[in-house]
This record gives structure tokens, C-alpha cells and sequence, in this order.
């Protein structure tokens, strides 16, 4: 059985940064490339040639104002060569800003599968509240997708859910459209961010943050597919470049 994991590292300093709460964010692929140096060669290599993404990753300020670097593995291999090598760092440098950090405070997390297993047969909740905490989008007929579309999201969940667990991204078009067809965005509390590739330069991806709440009606297959969907969600996170830093999303 596979397991997920997840490592959480609270860096300081923030404020010698000169950098906005709304830019931490964009530290995302400057903090995937010290993840990448964590990992052996031929591992990384395997990631590149590989269509199937195992991890996810970003960063985030935390209620205290603490910077937080979330990382989750999706397979016990990511585990083991990604977030185990990951989970000695201690200090590292982000050469492109010329900034040095300290980890403050490291946890970890692992949970099995199955997990996910008893939500789907178990829950019985209608309700769910999303934060989109790092800035997500969606890329849907060549264009990006700054609103959360309920299809889009639980398009996006089940592909990842399959592709790593199952080995085959195909999706049940007609159970994509039930989950649709029955879930609606109730609430929202949403504004427009733009992710920047580098913190410094113009290429930046139009994309979302804030909260939802979404409503399913239906039985409880559904509400508990919808929440095991989500569940995985905030390990494998949702929308376009994961790995760099998009995408993070916590369930309040």
C-alpha cells in the first residue's frame, strides 16, 4: 500500500526579504530547484522523463506570519528520494534573490491510502471550504482559467488520483459530469493573483487565491468522492504547476 507524506519546514527571516506577503508565493520554484538538489541525479532525471508528477510543493505564510514550505509525496518512492533527503535541510540559499534561511520547526506526516478509502465510504458532509492558499489556475482550451470551475477542479483531481494510482490518467467523462452536475460553488471570497516564475522577472501566470465553500447534493457516493477528491488535493495539489509552487490547498 502506498503512503502520502507530507513535510512542512517553517523558515525565517521574512523581513529582511523585502518581499510581500503576496509574493511569497513566487518562491515556489526557487524552493523546487533546492528540492531538486536534495534528490540524487538519476532520480531527478526520472521526474523530467516521466509523465507522472509524484509530489507537489509551496509556500505559504502561516496565521502567525511565519513563511511555511509544504512539500507532500504521493508515492512511498517520492518519500523516500524526495522528502527524506529534504527533511535534513537545516539552512539553504536561494541564489536568484541572494536570500539565506534557517528551518525554524520541521513536521511530518504519513498517512496511508487507504485513508482516502474510508472518506469516500464514510463521509456524510455537504459541505466543504476550500482555501486556495498558494495561487491556482487552470488551463482549459489553450487559455488560463482564473475562477475555480467546479468541473475543471474535480477534472484535474481525478486524473491525478488515477495516474498515480492507477497508472492511467483517463478519466470517466460521465463521472466528472455527475459530480458537476451536482456540486456548486455556495460561497466565495475569492481575489486575482499573478505567479511569477522568478521573483524578479515578467513571466508571470494569471491565476487565483481565497476561500469557496462548495455544496454537494446527491448521495453519499458522491459526497464522499467529492471529499476523498479534495482530501488528496491538498497532498497532490490542483491546477497547472504543482511542482513549482501553484496549486496548494488546505480544507478548513
Amino acid at each position: 500500500m502506498e503512503h502520502i507524506t507530507t513535510l512542512s519546514l517553517e523558515i525565517e527571516p521574512r523581513e529582511s526579504l523585502g518581499v510581500s506577503h503576496a509574493n511569497i508565493c513566487s518562491l515556489g520554484p526557487m524552493l523546487q530547484s533546492v528540492l531538486m538538489e536534495c534528490a540524487d541525479d538519476s532520480y531527478v532525471e526520472q521526474l523530467h522523463a516521466s509523465t507522472l508528477n509524484p509530489y507537489s510543493q509551496y509556500c505559504c505564510i502561516l496565521d502567525d506570519d511565519g513563511i511555511v514550505w509544504r512539500m507532500s509525496a504521493l508515492t512511498d518512492e517520492a518519500a523516500s528520494r524526495l522528502l527524506e533527503p529534504a527533511g535534513k535541510i537545516d539552512s539553504f540559499t536561494l541564489r536568484n534573490i541572494n536570500a539565506s534561511f534557517s528551518v525554524v520547526r520541521k513536521t511530518c506526516e504519513t498517512v496511508g491510502v487507504d485513508r482516502l478509502l474510508d472518506i469516500l465510504k464514510n463521509c456524510e458532509e455537504s459541505s466543504f471550504r476550500v482555501s486556495f492558499v498558494a495561487p491556482a489556475s487552470f488551463r482549459s482550451k489553450g487559455q488560463y482559467v482564473i475562477v475555480p470551475d467546479v468541473r475543471l477542479m474535480f477534472q484535474n483531481l481525478l486524473m491525478r488520483y488515477n495516474q498515480v494510482y492507477a497508472g492511467d490518467s483517463e478519466i470517466d467523462a460521465a463521472t466528472v459530469d455527475y459530480i458537476a452536475e451536482h456540486t456548486r460553488i455556495s460561497s466565495y471570497a475569492l481575489r486575482s493573483r499573478y505567479f511569477s516564475r522568478t521573483m524578479d522577472k515578467a513571466d508571470k501566470i494569471p491565476a487565483f487565491v481565497g476561500n469557496i465553500t462548495l455544496h454537494v447534493s446527491g448521495p453519499q457516493s458522491l459526497k464522499g468522492l467529492v471529499a476523498m477528491l479534495l482530501h488528496f488535493g491538498e497532498a497532490s495539489g490542483i491546477g497547472v504547476k504543482t511542482s513549482m509552487g501553484m496549486g496548494g490547498i488546505r480544507l478548513i
